[in-house]
């Protein structure tokens, strides 16, 4: 039986589509922030307290942060659709969900939560088959898909699958994140993607540097977990990265 968790009660601000939002920081010749919310990571340890979780949404909100992820798997992220629930009530920001995807109707849960986008990584799923079922449920059900990639072969994968949103992950989910990968695989990666797909650079992004390189290197958006959480003034260090989002040639 299909386990459909009750919908989060969404604020008035929210509906508004993570594309748009990425393609109006493209007009703006500037990288989104995007504020990865993870309450451990199996590299970094724990990084957020399930009681401080409130007052540190409202931290983000306050620095300007443009969306929201969180992780939705317990046992190595912390991560739960409970807390994704508490982060839908608190924010209306476009809300992205990450996860070990392995079945379709986990599309249908998210929906019921109220995501707006959930990210699929080739790697951890493995059937494009089952990417694009899912992409295409996603669709049925005004979910974005942003597909998740790691090497130039997974990137000629996401266009065989029709991808309009791709997030390069600097670090290889396969080996949950424990590798030092850095922004240089967005550089690496990035001028290789179409024009009209959107880029977000994903982990590896600690210091306003690794944000203005992977701005310039052709990022739409960047997410951020690790640098926020351990940040003793959150709001702050939101924009610093802001402001290094913004493509100087």
């Amino acid at each position: 039986m299909l386990h459909r968790p009750p919908r989060a009660p969404r604020s008035r601000a929210a509906g508004r589509r993570l594309s748009d939002l990425l393609r109006e920081a493209r007009r703006c010749s500037r990288a989104a922030v995007i504020a990865d919310i993870k309450l451990r990571s199996p590299r970094d340890g724990e990084l957020l307290s399930a009681d401080r979780l409130e007052p540190y949404l409202r931290e983000l909100t306050e620095g300007g942060i443009d969306a929201l992820a969180t992780v939705t798997e317990t046992p190595r992220f912390g991560g739960s659709l409970d807390i994704a629930c508490r982060i839908r009530r608190l924010s209306g920001a476009p809300l992205m969900r990450k996860d070990f995807f392995r079945r379709l109707d986990q599309v249908d849960e998210s929906a019921a939560v109220g995501f707006d986008a959930l990210q699929l990584t080739l790697r951890t799923i493995g059937d494009d088959r089952l990417v694009a079922a899912m992409m295409e449920r996603a669709d049925a059900l005004s979910i974005e898909a942003v597909v998740g990639v790691h090497s130039a072969a997974e990137l000629e994968r996401a266009a065989a699958l029709g991808a309009r949103i791709v997030g390069i992950n600097n670090r290889d989910i396969a080996a949950l994140e424990t590798d030092d990968g850095t922004v240089s695989n967005t550089e690496r990666l990035a001028g290789l993607v179409a024009p009209d797909v959107l880029v977000i650079s994903e982990s590896g992004l600690n210091h306003p540097l690794d944000v203005a390189r992977a701005a310039i290197a052709g990022a739409d958006a960047v997410l951020v977990a690790t640098a926020f959480a351990r940040s003793q003034r959150p709001a702050a260090t939101v924009r610093e990265f802001r402001e290094a989002g913004r493509r100087r040639t």
